[in-house]
């Protein structure tokens, strides 16, 4: 949580700093401060960006559909937001007012992965990204979405296509390679 909303949580500044200070409150990173001993990389980047979503990669590894460990976290955003200058994360812009669609909350052994797109959106994601994936990646990652292809809701998939340019090809190459 941000400073402020620390002051606001624990009844003011003076508070807060006393529980900083005795170190029931942790620095995680500037301007952020958590009262749990620990926390993770996502959780972290999560509350430094707060309207961004994890996605394709980071969201593959984080459901389990693919065995590569991302090397940075792939966040989506809307086209129109600030550029995101962190090595750690890979920013993907996303049509505008796209961005909001599908976005769940996801438990992943310890980590708390607060946004992240459910799985018919990031099947979407997928078909839309599908020549600048990996190509290796990209087979791994469809070849899981056919194994679970029964836990997914089509009418999920076409109420979000709804909104994206483009919907009939993406919708096509879902047809065709998944179901």
């Amino acid at each position: 949580m941000s400073f402020s909303e620390c002051c606001e949580k624990y009844g003011g500044r003076y508070r807060a700093e006393l529980l900083i200070r005795n170190g029931e409150l942790h620095k995680v990173a500037l301007g952020l401060y958590s009262d749990q001993a620990e926390w993770s990389e996502v959780e972290v980047m999560l509350a430094r960006y707060p309207n961004a979503v994890v996605t394709l990669q980071s969201a593959y590894f984080y459901y389990d559909l693919s065995d590569s460990v991302p090397e940075a976290l792939h966040l989506a955003t809307d086209r129109d937001a600030a550029k995101i200058y962190d090595e750690r994360v890979v920013q993907h812009f996303l049509p505008k007012g796209t961005v909001g669609i599908g976005v769940v909350s996801h438990k992943f052994l310890n980590d708390d992965v607060s946004r992240i797109f459910d799985k018919e959106r990031l099947l979407i994601e997928t078909a839309r990204n599908k020549t600048k994936l990996p190509y290796d990646l990209y087979k791994e990652v469809i070849e899981s979405f056919r194994r679970i292809r029964d836990t997914l809701y089509p009418a999920k998939l076409t109420d979000y296509l709804d909104v994206f340019p483009k919907k009939e090809s993406i919708l096509r190459t879902i047809e065709s390679e998944v179901f």
